[in-house]
């Protein structure tokens, strides 16, 4: 039924393969379904009668987006596309203090030179159908969402933030952080991305976090609009509908997030979007998003020419190396 919708619907075809709670009963619960794709890379449950679906990424232990990472995602967006009842969904993780960690860095070091074209096709191919599903879709980020996680997070309509925890134990703050740090490794974001970036907290501060590989902790990010919204991690309980509804659709791994601020606010904006007639939101999200995801497409095989010369230069290669020793010999110390 999707696919054979109006003109401002086919949105969601760009680029594809042509390219303690209350006393409630369960009889006052939703229908809900699970599914799983790619070795459950990505756990995708649904509530059809709320209209909202949760996709949890679940690679541990940072949900790193290798090749078969960004299949899983597109595979999970696709299959809930699919379900005209379903209307929005949560992109979340099942790590806590990870949203994700971008890029999967040996996908990079000393690439396999067929598989790298196909890596990369397949980040492309996130952007394509994440940025221009016809779901309205919430990113719910509990933890960091460095380089291409805070990609993921643009990618969606609506970004909420956790403020960060503290460990009951350590008693040791965590508190999350986001944005495009690729200089940080001695690369650069792709410009698709870095422009992504400029769309969404404009030009002089996307110059800046692009230049400096800025991390912004929840409040910084929410001020220049990376976030719309932070929210304390302290645990809330629920005992209406939408709280049991919540955790009856949260996969078994992330159970004891429907507690969360967090994912209460995630619901209810996915909640809020899910009453909208389907059609003015779609049409609505053409207006900023079309045409920079035909532009994608029309420079789709430059793109990929360009970012595979570009990883495999010496230069860069020995800096990825670099990034990656350090990386081992902070693992070491602790």
């Amino acid at each position: 039924p999707v696919r054979t919708m109006m003109n401002p619907t086919r949105f969601l075809l760009i680029g594809r393969p042509c390219y303690s709670f209350g006393r409630l009963s369960h009889q006052h619960l939703s229908f809900f379904s699970s599914t799983s794709s790619t070795d459950d890379l990505v756990l995708t449950n649904v509530d059809d009668d709320a209209g909202i679906a949760i996709l949890t990424m679940n690679r541990p232990p940072a949900n790193s987006l290798s090749l078969e990472m960004n299949e899983a995602i597109c595979t999970a967006i696709k299959n809930v596309e699919a379900n005209p009842k379903i209307q929005s969904a949560i992109l979340a993780s099942s790590n806590p203090k990870i949203f994700s960690a971008g890029l999967d860095i040996s996908e990079l070091v000393s690439p396999d030179k067929d598989r790298l074209p196909k890596f990369w096709n397949s980040l492309q191919q996130v952007y394509i159908d994440l940025y221009g599903s016809r779901l309205a879709t919430v990113a719910a980020i509990q933890g960091h969402a460095p380089a291409a996680g805070c990609f993921l997070a643009m990618a969606c309509d609506y970004r909420i933030m956790s403020a960060g925890d503290i460990n009951s134990v350590t008693k040791k703050k965590h508190i999350p952080t986001i944005g495009l740090n690729e200089t940080k490794l001695g690369i650069a974001a792709p410009s698709w991305m870095g422009q992504l970036l400029v769309r969404t907290i404009g030009y002089r501060q996307a110059e800046l976090a692009l230049a400096l590989g800025t991390l912004f902790p929840p409040e910084e990010a929410l001020e220049v609009g990376l976030v719309d919204d932070v929210v304390s991690q302290e645990p809330s309980v629920s005992t209406n509908l939408d709280g049991y509804a919540l955790f009856e659709l949260l996969p078994s791994v992330t159970k004891d997030e429907a507690s969360s601020q967090l994912m209460q606010k995630a619901y209810a904006q996915a909640k809020l979007y899910a009453k909208i007639h389907p059609q003015a939101r779609v049409a609505s999200k053409l207006v900023t998003r079309e045409e920079h995801i035909q532009d994608m497409i029309a420079k789709r095989e430059d793109d990929s020419n360009h970012f595979c010369g570009f990883v495999t230069h010496e230069a860069v290669q020995s800096n990825l190396k670099a990034y990656v020793e350090a990386l081992k010999k902070k693992s070491k110390r602790k």
